[in-house]
Order: structure tokens, then sequence, then C-alpha cells
């Protein structure tokens, strides 16, 4: 079995127009999408579209219709136009604990078949009830492990930042470790830096169980410290506000939770 569980942290830093930097523990899984029914079989405490530990639900990623992951995805990665046959899925994302979750990106890793990563598609939600997609082309810049791809801003997220900027993505896979970036760029200059990083085992009953044991609110504990960070950039730092806009942009899944069924490509 490929699909794994993390743990590990996240880290944030703004750079500009004041610095602000936080790191919290964090865990997190990486679902090959092929297993998804393996795991249930095997993992009496993992279940598909159902109540349980810990599950995953095709209603919280891309549009919310109960059609699996995989074929919702599909049109997405056409759309990337990848120079190989994208043969296996990786999903990096939080599943719900207890029934309950909320992921700001979710990442689906696009491999061939001898396991390269070509791509990546970018599942973002902000605090509104937005979602969106960045699909990226993953480039090795050298003989290492390291991907690197870039896309520009399209989306409303922070409401301390305008839509102005690009991302630069990057992930780096070895021995168990996996780290990905999303750093973002403002007339050349680095704004924010944010990145996700943990030491992989196989997703097994034994691993949730431990989880179960040691770290039992720390998936309840995103929204709450993402509404912290706010309040502590608001009125320490006095940062200004940027209205949300109104999503109109194809890659944009969900307004305010109201799919865009046209945003199809």
């Amino acid at each position: 079995m490929n699909s794994q569980v993390y743990r590990g942290h996240v880290e944030h830093a703004r750079l500009h127009p004041v610095l602000h930097r936080f790191r919290n523990p964090v865990t997190f899984y990486a679902i090959d999408l092929q297993e998804i029914d393996a795991l249930e079989k095997q993992i009496p405490d993992f279940a598909h579209n159902r109540f349980a530990t810990l599950s995953l639900r095709d209603t919280d990623y891309l549009n919310p219709d109960p059609l699996p992951i995989r074929e919702k995805l599909q049109p997405w990665i056409e759309e990337l136009a990848l120079p190989r046959e994208t043969v296996r899925i990786t999903l990096v994302t939080a599943l719900r604990w207890f029934g309950r979750v909320f992921n700001p990106v979710s990442f689906y890793l696009l491999e061939d078949d001898a396991g390269e990563l070509q791509g990546m598609i970018a599942e973002v939600n902000n605090t509104f009830g937005d979602r969106h997609l960045y699909p990226v082309r993953m480039d090795r810049p050298d003989p290492g492990t390291l991907r690197e791809g870039e896309h520009d801003k399209e989306f409303h997220v922070s409401p301390f930042n305008d839509m102005n900027g690009t991302y630069q993505f990057t992930l780096r896979r070895s021995e168990g470790d996996l780290y990905i970036g999303v750093d973002l760029y403002r007339d050349g200059h680095k704004i924010i830096e944010t990145w996700i990083e943990g030491q992989g085992a196989p997703l097994t009953q034994p691993e949730i169980c431990f989880e179960r044991r040691h770290h039992p609110l720390r998936a309840w504990l995103t929204m709450p410290r993402i509404i912290w960070q706010a309040i502590f950039l608001r009125f320490k730092h006095k940062l200004p506000v940027f209205k949300r806009p109104e999503p109109d942009h194809p890659r944009t899944l969900l307004s305010r939770k109201k799919p865009l069924t046209k945003n199809v490509p």
C-alpha cells in the first residue's frame, strides 16, 4: 500500500509589510486514490463516504457532488496537458477526524508510470467558503528530488493580501519525508512563505489508534488557529483588510459553499 500518514508541522511566515511567523504541529495524509476501497476493507477505523474515526468523503473535494474524486479530477488533469499519462494520483490532505475537517489547501500529486511527479493540482479553500484550483506543471530544476512550478494568484485567501502576485510551488520527497512549500511573490519579492512537512508511515489501524491516543484534538484546531492569527495581524500589526471579491474565475468551484457548476474545463 502506498497511502501514508504524516506527522510534522506547518509553518507560515509573512515577510512584508511586517514580519510575522508561526509554526504548528500537524497530522496529514497522502492517499493513493486507487487504494481507497482497500483501505476501507483493511482498516476498521477508516471509512469512505460514511462516518468513522478517520474518513474521506468525495463531496469534500472539487465540486461538492458524490462522484468519485478521480472522476471529478480528470478534466483538470487533461487541462494541464502533461507530457505523459497520469497513472497514480495521490491526495495530500487532512481527512475527516470524527466527522470534522477544514483544509486550507489539499494537493493532488500526478505521477506517471515510472513514479515521476509531472504535475500537481492545489485545491485551496478560504475561510469564506470559497474553493479554487491551481493546476501546476512541476519541473525538476536539478538531478535531485526537488520539483518546482508556479502559477499566478487568482483567488482571495487572506484578507490581508490583495489579488496580485505569483505562487511558487515546491515539493520534495525523500526517505519517508514529504515537504510541500507555497510561496507568494510580488514584483520579484517574496511576500509570504508557507510549507508543510512531515515524516511518513504506512496508513494502518495502529497508526489511527496512535493518533487518537496522542493527538485527539489536533485535527480540530486548524480553524481556531487561523482565526487567532488573523486577530493578531489585524489588531497587533494593524494590517489593512482587503474586501473579499465575488469569485468569478473559471477555476473557482465554490462561492460561499454554492457550487459554480459552469466551471468545468
